[in-house]
């Protein structure tokens, strides 16, 4: 590569991540300013308008504290209940052959076209049947059923690039469907089943749509909603709720940082296994 072609490279990218990473920093910033310091119009404030009173206010919430511990719950959960079903799934399309298996495959990607708010009505209809609005469980559920199905899509494709002559020899030494699922399939997956799990952590830990209809009360809201806690009908304290949204981002950041090889492994095969 050039020196011309690698400097428009780089200066490129340069531009397209400052573009992407300027909000955050201002959020960052702006969560250790105080109100004048918010208000003041300068780009720069002075070094006297920086302050940790911010977090000290949040953390100190004792509804935020709960929202967190909700997040936490959910999230975690959402991502353990979709891998246990979407893994068995994938497993199931990409190695059998039976009737209506390509109308599954095409209901899983054809249901990532559709807008989540169409499910809300009759979600929310079978969770109150179920006496399960308003509960943490519901939320997890809920969540699942939107992640589910791209966790199946994405786990069909990695187990489509295995060969089935190692499912063949293992048969021939005894192992089982079961054994051979979760001793050889699994472990040659583990960056896509990263993937799918990063996805549906994502999913739930954001989640505003399902949290809004599904939750009635602060013991099962979580984080997005708890963003509302520092505003009023009247004002809002952007000092509280910047440092709400950092406090928000953190275990993402970190789940990223933890899982980021696999990651990266996962979404450049994602492209080149199966289909």
């Amino acid at each position: 590569m050039s020196i011309r072609k690698a400097a428009t490279v780089y200066g490129l990218l340069f531009g397209y991540y400052t573009f992407l990473l300027v909000p955050i920093v201002w959020l960052m910033l702006s969560s250790f300013l105080t109100t004048s310091g918010l208000y003041s119009g300068e780009l720069i404030p002075s070094i006297d308008e920086y302050t940790i009173a911010n977090y000290e206010r949040v953390l100190g919430d004792g509804l935020f504290q709960q929202y967190f511990l909700n997040s936490v719950i959910v999230a975690v959960a959402t991502t353990l209940l979709t891998l246990v079903v979407a893994i068995p799934a994938a497993y199931s399309v990409s190695r059998f052959e039976y009737p209506g298996r390509d109308y599954v495959i095409l209901g899983l990607i054809s249901s990532q076209m559709l807008p989540l708010v169409l499910v809300l009505l009759p979600l929310f209809t079978i969770m109150f049947r179920l006496n399960l609005v308003d509960s943490l469980l519901g939320l997890v559920i809920g969540h699942t059923v939107g992640a589910l199905p791209f966790a199946v899509w994405l786990l069909k494709g990695f187990f489509d690039g295995i060969p089935e002559a190692l499912d063949d020899a293992a048969m021939m030494d005894g192992c089982n469907r079961i054994q051979i699922m979760y001793k050889i399939i699994v472990p040659l997956s583990i960056p896509g089943i990263a993937v799918s799990a990063f996805y549906a952590f994502i999913a739930s830990w954001n989640d505003y749509l399902f949290v809004s209809i599904l939750s009635q009360s602060s013991g099962t809201r979580t984080l997005p909603m708890g963003l509302q806690l520092f505003q009023t009908a009247n004002q809002v304290d952007w000092g509280a709720v910047t440092a709400a949204a950092v406090v928000t981002m953190v275990p993402v950041l970190l789940l990223f940082a933890f899982v980021q090889s696999w990651l990266v492994e996962g979404l450049s095969n994602t492209g080149t296994k199966g289909s």
